[in-house]
């Protein structure tokens, strides 16, 4: 048995979630599930991000310790994960006692490695992007993202001697020792380890207490406290306890894939790697990387009012739709649209229609012509050649991170099966040759077998309840769930209620 450790990137807690960082949440649930349906040992950690400067100024607005405002933030964020049906095995918050010592063991790792030194640094703060921005940066002098102008100031630090450890962070993405997902990326990220490294470039790592008095001491060093990349990134190993190297972080650590969005590429494929070579830690294997989502072809913005709420789509639509959507239609690795009128355009035609309506065909056709149950094992190359084809397109596009791909091949086999049942009209048969509607039934019992493991990561509410109705138990794709002729003759088959009733 392979070990698999997913991590999501961890959600700052200043806002509610949005639809970005539940699909992201769902991308990393199909691995998770799938890496489980063939037999790994899986460990799944997602979380919340909540010290920072941001964090402190918002409980002052609230009237509340800034431990309170992350208490009640963080809430929505580890509703989200039940509401989406999310798989996983741990939930970190940075506020938490186990994760602030594993941090702080991590610094002194870099301390002793002599990673860091003392130096004095002025320039220029967004609040905002909780993060230094240069001049070149501005746009009319303020902050592109926030619009607003950046803080001057002028601060001793610690600093990471981070250009000392990018040329061997360069080799291990060139040479695929650290896999970047999509090839883009990778060009990406070198690029700018190159600019990095021409600019001899070194990253603050702390600020002075007394300005960010909300977050992880520096050990030996109460005047200072460490900033976001040793304190938030740490939480993948911390969430194991790297603290007391315990038996989590022993089986688990490196992370196989760290799932993040594009926006904090630099951080995870530079920084992260850089601080782990510097501290003599293993690295992770993959770094997977998705884009953003927009509405209606806008940005999300609360001024527009066009901001997509992932619980009340899941609560008008149900769950499984929404993971659908956000899987099938939204590019695994780059930019997608999330729109009311084509969410709905895809629930009818691919749910209603093609997947829903072939459930409900098979089970009623195998009622009505063999009392519900199922017939003799039947073997016809053309068909089973097309599902093994589509478990290696399937299987292949997730190993690659193309989850929509994936999604798309098992798409093909429904429309296979729709139009095996349209060309073969077992309706016409059923009085003239009935052994021959019991062969085609099996065939199309047997695809809604594969079918509905194929499923399993993507959809679980509903490839149980397939699985329900064909009297199957779900489990390991290996050795038997892959192959041909599953089904037992003469176990019963029941209906159900229609998957997906059409909104129109």
């Amino acid at each position: 048995m392979s070990k698999f450790y997913i991590t999501t990137a961890i959600a700052y807690t200043n806002a509610k979630p949005h639809i970005g960082f539940a699909m992201e949440l769902i991308q990393a649930d199909v691995l998770a599930r799938y890496r489980r349906l063939v037999g790994d040992e899986v460990y799944f950690l997602t979380g919340t991000d909540e010290h920072g400067l941001k964090m402190a100024q918002k409980a002052r607005e609230m009237g509340v310790t800034p431990q309170e405002a992350v208490d009640e933030n963080s809430k929505p964020f580890q509703k989200l994960t039940k509401i989406l049906n999310i798989s996983n095995d741990d939930f970190i918050r940075t506020s938490s006692e186990r994760h602030n010592r594993g941090a702080q063991k991590l610094w002194q790792a870099l301390v002793e490695a002599d990673a860091f030194y003392k130096d004095t640094y002025s320039g220029l703060y967004c609040v905002g992007c909780e993060a230094y921005i240069t001049e070149k940066d501005l746009v009319n002098g303020k902050c592109p993202i926030h619009l607003k102008p950046p803080e001057s100031f002028k601060e001793e630090n610690y600093f990471f001697r981070y250009s000392q450890y990018l040329p061997q962070v360069k080799k291990m993405i060139e040479s695929g020792e650290l896999r970047i997902v999509p090839e883009s990326r990778k060009t990406e990220i070198i690029n700018l380890i190159e600019k990095s490294l021409e600019e001899k470039q070194n990253v603050s790592f702390s600020r002075p207490a007394q300005t960010l008095s909300w977050g992880v001491p520096v050990p030996n060093d109460p005047n200072q406290t460490m900033y976001v990349w040793c304190d938030a990134l740490s939480n993948y190993m911390t969430a194991l306890d790297y603290e007391n190297d315990g038996a989590l972080y022993k089986k688990f650590w490196p992370a196989d894939v760290h799932l993040i969005g594009k926006d904090i590429l630099r951080f995870h494929a530079g920084f992260w790697i850089a601080m782990l070579l510097a501290a003599k830690l293993p690295t992770p294997k993959a770094i997977y990387v998705h884009g953003y989502i927009t509405s209606d072809g806008q940005k999300m913005s609360k001024t527009l009012g066009n901001v997509v709420d992932p619980v009340e789509m899941v609560q008008q639509y149900g769950l499984d739709p929404v993971r659908y959507y956000l899987l099938r239609e939204i590019p695994t690795t780059d930019d997608g649209d999330f729109s009311r009128t084509r969410f709905e355009a895809v629930f009818d035609s691919e749910l209603a229609n093609n997947l829903g309506n072939l459930v409900s065909r098979v089970l009623t056709m195998t009622e009505k012509y063999h009392d519900s149950k199922v017939p003799p094992m039947v073997r016809e190359e053309a068909i089973v050649n097309e599902v093994l084809k589509t478990w290696k397109e399937y299987q292949n596009h997730i190993d690659g991170f193309n989850l929509k791909a994936a999604l798309e091949a098992m798409v093909g086999l429904l429309m296979f099966a729709n139009k095996y049942i349209d060309d073969k009209k077992p309706w016409e048969l059923a009085k003239k040759d009935p052994a021959q509607v019991l062969q085609i039934l099996y065939h199309l019992l047997e695809i809604l077998r594969h079918v509905s493991f194929m499923l399993t990561p993507f959809m679980p509410d509903t490839a149980a309840k397939i699985q329900a109705a064909l009297h199957v138990e779900g489990g390991k794709l290996y050795p038997d769930n892959i192959s041909w002729g599953g089904l037992k003759e003469g176990a019963t088959v029941k209906k159900i209620e229609a998957l997906f009733p059409r909104l129109k």
